[in-house]
């Protein structure tokens, strides 16, 4: 429905004085350009006449601080709006759109993507027309929301100066909501990860059995006193894999005991916490491998129907996009041959015989598998995916995590703890209007939301902060930096005071040090750190390679729950052959990071001999191969599923061996000058065996060379052991680990998963050297439309769907003949012409449709002056950019990547040295020609004697 009729005096004071410049200037301009046939150099002298006297006005007003000194014309009555917006009725809303909104003042407000501010971008002097909803799997235009921002930040200080303190206090309502916002984040992002913790912790013991006292309580509350260890007693069996694996469980089942806790063999035999009057091992077995395969199936079952993207559709959709409930309504129509460049993409021609396919599919996504930062990193770049970020994605992610996790699969929670975050800012911006129709501030609230989740993850507010801004966002200005890190201040306080472990700490695994490193040991971190640095490189290869082959290229990937099942069983069985492959993750990594104290066991890790150190690394070494193998294949499996607890314990393994081989060595030669530090002044020898030299490395080396995060990783690690004795070796292990594994593969992990699932993200870190020309990379055949052809809603249609068809674009340049060639007169997105010809309703299809300020502009007629006269048909003006980004043939390629990266374009229009249109550049084409760069750079890199093949097909 259009927006009521009101009088001038019942419209909002501030709507006038926004609208008060521009029909001042208005007057002026019709009043020294009222002869249209007048030489143009008269016309060009006309407008900067209108606008001095427009500037002086400005002045005037501002030097006063108040707009009362003059009037500003009558505003256009609800017929003059309608005749305005080309006989349209409902400018703004169509059937696929939110319902309006009662607004404040007496004013009913049109609320769609730019309700609020129709008025300006429609009649005023920015010339971005008005859009509507951001189609899904499409980008936004940050240019667009920043000038919205800065409208709504105009109107503020206006009101301000203007109101009293009714518009002091409407400022500081509006600067107040940022801050309310990314505090109530962080209080529910805590609030969801204490409950998913619980309730993982809880799954995960119900494998071995249940709390008498009361079932709600995992192992950890139930039995405080008990936690299950791995003695030396277990270490001297040599129970290390395979054909031990079931002595391994009874060994581990006989240490294991509490009064409180029954297993499910004493379940089974009737009798008393225990008190087992037989041997019923079995049955544990059976009930610990059947609970685990329940809980992994389910969670992928609940992944794969309850978060698919075919599932998930929404009103701010286009029409175009088939769901149920709704019939495209686009005619059958003459489709356009393919023309195929050698950047991929298409360009048309007309081809009468042929009929219109069926849009092209669109790859399914699993919205709550995975860590969810590979996506969350293209959303924040600008990609919109409809329903990432939903209320169905945080409730199944949440559930399928404390599923997965509990299972005893090799992943971590870390990972999707971000992705829950970042539902939880998305799912809360909608409350504020604010945040709520500006995309681009949307994503600066789910920058702070990522921090929140890293804070939650490792109890790292200042980690989590760095970890957005290196990591994850793509647009971090200096004010979202301050809040991102108030945001995971308050989520890291809220989640210490609801205590999820009992031991008053964020994480489980967070250490303290109290012994500093020796000067020999940087020899060590430094080898940790280049090996991992190409475990990091390898594993990133392995996983891509098994994506590539084995998920995607055999039968399991028409079949992911049985994938899931396969992976499940095959590690249940894996972790039965070792004690610390069937610990949890966290209790692993917890283990790992402890030093040595006399009468510790940390499960076993801290031996006394020699001969029981031999034993110990090659169960860690063990532990190390196997889980590096089954991270491989269950990273990518469709459930929620993180990296960085898998990854940090092979790292923990390495350096745990690392150290106790150099104890080892110690014990053998004490005296050796090396082992010199290892004594203070006051000893006479040498410690204790396992408490003299080298403390158990946190080898994050690992980490670093899978993720490829530098610094934000190094100050987790601060924050984890409490302590900055160890910040000269993390951060040398760090840095080792990058450079190796950059030498290997250039990309991490999460840019390897951008690139499988053919997401559309524009790297801002990436280097291209370019040996092109925007004329060789441009589109000269795209589909555009002619002012000098007769337009009608059929013949819009038909382009439409032509474009729907191929995949070719996003919008439509508009153009003129001028002599030999074309000039350009304005842009149209596909989406905003789609919503025009779906509010033409049941218009004739030869209606005509006019883009008349295009042709104003094209004819030399003032602007304002255009906006006067009355169209025959529908005029699509209002949906118009009549200043869409153009650049010269000859601008270099550097000028054209720095404009798709920093202000973030959606198309750049490119024409000659006389202003002739010569042809487009969409954001797809663009990353399509960077892709192709991307290979030549490969194929030059190529040492001599490969197969060029090879290394591009690589």
């Amino acid at each position: 429905m259009p927006p009521p009729s009101t009088t001038p005096t019942e419209r909002s004071p501030l709507l006038r004085t926004t609208l008060s410049s521009h029909h001042l200037s208005s007057l002026a301009a019709s009043a020294d350009t009222s002869d249209h046939d007048a030489a143009k150099p008269q016309r060009d002298v006309a407008w900067l006449s209108s606008v001095k006297r427009r500037s002086a006005l400005l002045s005037d007003m501002m030097a006063r601080g108040s707009h009362s000194a003059f009037e500003p014309p009558r505003l256009p009555t609800e017929e003059e709006d309608e005749l305005d917006s080309g006989g349209l009725r409902s400018p703004l809303l169509s059937p696929y759109e939110d319902a309006p909104r009662g607004g404040g003042r007496g004013v009913k407000r049109a609320w769609g993507y730019d309700g609020e501010f129709r008025k300006e971008l429609e009649y005023g002097e920015t010339g971005n027309g008005v859009r509507v909803w951001y189609d899904n799997f499409h980008s936004i235009d940050w240019i667009h929301d920043g000038i919205k921002n800065a409208l709504r930040t105009r109107k503020l200080r206006m009101r301000a100066r203007t109101e009293g303190v009714r518009g002091w206090w409407v400022n500081v309502w509006d600067a107040a909501q940022g801050w309310m916002l990314v505090t109530l984040i962080g209080f529910l992002t805590a609030c969801v990860a204490w409950v998913i913790i619980r309730a993982e912790g809880l799954f995960f013991d119900l494998k071995t059995g249940y709390c008498s006292t009361n079932p709600r309580l995992s192992k950890r509350f139930c039995c405080p006193e008990v936690q299950p260890v791995m003695s030396n007693l277990t270490i001297a069996r040599g129970a290390v894999g395979g054909v031990s694996f079931l002595n391994n469980w009874r060994s581990l089942e006989e240490e294991e005991t509490c009064a409180a806790w029954r297993t499910w063999g004493e379940v089974w035999s009737g009798s008393k916490a225990g008190n087992t009057d037989g041997d019923v091992w079995p049955v544990d077995l059976v009930a610990f491998i059947v609970l685990a395969l329940g809980m992994a199936t389910l969670a992928s079952t609940l992944t794969i129907y309850l978060s698919s993207s075919t599932s998930v559709y929404s009103s701010k959709d286009s029409p175009s996009v088939p769901h149920p409930g709704f019939s495209p309504d686009f005619p059958t129509a003459p489709m356009s041959s393919s023309i195929h460049s050698q950047y991929g993409a298409t360009s048309t021609g007309v081809d009468d015989e042929e009929k219109l396919p069926p849009p092209r599919a669109r790859r399914t996504m699993y919205f709550a598998s995975g860590s969810g930062i590979p996506e969350i990193k293209t959303i924040l770049s600008g990609f919109v995916i409809r329903g990432y970020l939903g209320t169905w994605t945080l409730a199944t992610k949440s559930v399928g995590l404390a599923l997965s996790v509990a299972s005893g699969l090799s992943l971590g929670k870390e990972g999707p703890f971000v992705h829950i975050a970042s539902c939880v800012g998305n799912i809360l911006s909608r409350a504020f209007p604010k945040y709520d129709r500006n995309e681009a501030k949307r994503r600066e609230i789910i920058s702070a939301a990522c921090a929140a989740g890293v804070a939650v993850s490792f109890g790292a507010p200042v980690g989590g902060t760095l970890f957005s801004l290196e990591e994850v966002s793509y647009f971090f200005p200096p004010k979202v930096l301050f809040r991102s890190f108030f945001c995971a201040m308050i989520a890291a306080v809220t989640l210490k005071l609801l205590n999820p472990f009992g031991s008053g700490k964020i994480v489980l695994f967070a250490v303290t040090y109290d012994r500093d490193w020796h000067t020999f040991e940087l020899a060590g971190f430094a080898l940790l750190g280049a090996l991992g640095g190409i475990y990091g490189a390898l594993f990133c290869k392995a996983n891509i390679w098994w994506t590539k082959h084995a998920r995607n290229g055999t039968f399991l990937k028409f079949h992911p729950i049985v994938e899931v099942a396969l992976v499940t069983f095959v590690t249940v069985c894996v972790s039965l052959t070792n004690s610390f492959t069937r610990s949890g993750g966290t209790e692993l990594v917890a283990s790992l990071f402890s030093e040595c104290h006399r009468d510790d066991s940390f499960g076993g890790l801290c031996v006394n001999t020699p001969e029981l150190a031999w034993k110990l690394i090659g169960s860690l070494l063990f532990a190390l191969v196997a889980k590096a193998l089954l991270t491989v294949t269950t990273f990518g499996i469709r459930l929620p599923a993180g990296i960085f607890i898998p990854t940090l314990a092979v790292g923990a393994c390495a350096g745990r061996v690392a150290g106790l081989l150099v104890e080892i060595a110690h014990a053998r030669w004490p005296e050796f000058w090396v082992f010199e530090s290892c004594r203070t002044m006051s000893e006479d020898g040498p410690l204790p065996f396992g408490q003299s030299c080298v403390l158990p490395g946190v080898a994050v080396g690992t980490l670093a060379g899978v993720t490829r995060t530098t610094v934000s990783l190094a100050v987790i690690m601060f924050e984890l052991t409490g302590t900055l004795s160890y910040s000269v070796p993390v951060m040398l292990s760090i840095l080792l680990a990058k450079t190796v594994g950059d030498a290997i593969e250039p990309r991490s992990i999460y840019d390897l998963v951008i690139e499988l699932s053919d997401l559309p993200y524009l790297e801002a870190k990436m280097e291209y050297v370019h040996e092109s020309t925007p004329g060789e990379v441009l589109d000269d055949e795209a589909p555009f439309i002619s002012l000098d052809e007769d337009n009608t809603v059929h013949s819009l249609r038909m382009k439409l769907a032509r474009l729907y068809s191929d995949g070719s674009g996003g919008g439509f340049p508009i153009v003129g003949k001028d002599g030999e060639g074309s000039r350009v007169y304005g842009y149209i997105a596909a989406k905003e012409l789609e919503h025009g010809l779906t509010s033409a309703g049941l218009s004739s299809p030869n209606t005509p449709c006019t883009f008349r300020v295009s042709e104003s502009i094209r004819s030399g007629q003032p602007l304002p002056a255009s906006r006067g006269t009355s169209p025959n048909g529908h005029d699509f003006s209002w949906l118009t950019d009549i200043a869409p980004v153009t650049v010269n043939v000859r601008s270099p390629m550097e000028y054209l990547h720095e404009m798709y990266v920093k202000l973030g374009v959606r198309y750049i229009l490119v024409t000659d040295e006389r202003g002739l249109y010569l042809g487009v550049i969409e954001k797809n084409r663009w990353l399509k020609y960077l892709e192709f760069v991307e290979k030549v750079q490969k194929l030059q890199k190529t040492p001599p004697g490969w197969n060029a093949a090879t290394a591009a097909s690589a």
